[in-house]
């Protein structure tokens, strides 16, 4: 009798350990793991960022498993991880998540200086300060600069610009505007999402008909961007508060409070 429940208890133990064999090599546990893996790392790694497990799939090309997550705004984000049985270790994707978050949440939160301004991830080799005291018109079109005057180079790096700061994305863009005598004036604008304000750096140390205490790098700070009509002519703006009554026959500028960056029809 007591050999009879023995062999009950045998049959039973194997039973149970050829289903889970058998849902392991079907992928069904494999799954779980990885889910609830994924799940806890990115919780515990990129905390400001609330990810909310959508779907997996075995990825056959790559011999790893596809997962997705979403964040609150349904932007989805997706990761290799594997090996097939024991998908714990990430692969592709998750380096871009890594740079995005660094660039969103571990970068210099406040920018008070031209420093702070370059140190930014999306400014990288990009300090107007380094620039050749040459610089000239010819590269600043080979260094896709939104170059504005009497002819137009890159326009859509302005509508990019707007887009991803109406979609509250970090951007910047350079524009290059010359001054009568054809020297050139840079301005930098970068929307610092995390921050959700304008920073304007404008370079006047080309124009040599300008005095020379004018001739500097400034760093400027505004609430908003967006286009201002000006007696029927659209100007892009920067500007804090809100946008005067571009009726008015005269307008005085305070550029702390308004800044005009370039006539846009």
């Amino acid at each position: 009798m007591k050999s009879k429940k023995t062999n009950i208890i045998l049959v039973v133990i194997a039973l149970i350990l050829f289903i889970i064999v058998l849902l392991w090599i079907s992928g069904i546990i494999p799954r779980q793991i990885a889910k609830v893996y994924a799940s806890n790392y990115l919780k515990e790694h990129f905390p400001k960022i609330k990810l909310e497990y959508s779907n997996i799939e075995w990825n056959s090309a790559l011999g790893d498993y596809t997962i997705t997550f979403k964040d609150e705004k349904d932007k989805i984000y997706t990761f290799l991880i594997g090996p097939k049985y024991l998908p714990i270790h990430f692969g592709q994707g998750m380096f871009g998540l890594e740079e995005e978050y660094k660039e969103i949440y571990e970068e210099p939160k406040e920018i008070v200086d031209l420093d702070s301004f370059y140190a930014q991830k999306i400014l990288k080799n990009k300090d107007i300060r380094e620039l050749p005291k040459d610089y000239s018109a010819e590269q600043v079109q080979k260094d896709n600069c939104f170059v504005v005057g009497t002819t137009v180079h890159n326009d859509h790096l302005y509508n990019e610009f707007m887009d991803k700061y109406h979609k509250k994305e970090t951007a910047f863009i350079r524009v290059v505007e010359s001054t009568i005598e054809g020297d050139l004036i840079l301005i930098d604008i970068l929307y610092d999402a995390k921050n959700n304000k304008i920073y304007l750096v404008m370079d006047t140390t080309r124009d040599e008909y300008a005095r020379e205490e004018d001739r500097k790098i400034t760093l400027r700070t505004y609430e908003k961007t967006g286009q201002w009509n000006y007696h029927d002519i659209e100007y892009w703006v920067v500007y804090n508060g809100e946008l005067p009554d571009g009726k008015i026959a005269e307008y005085s500028i305070n550029s702390e409070k308004l800044f005009i960056i370039t006539k846009i029809n």
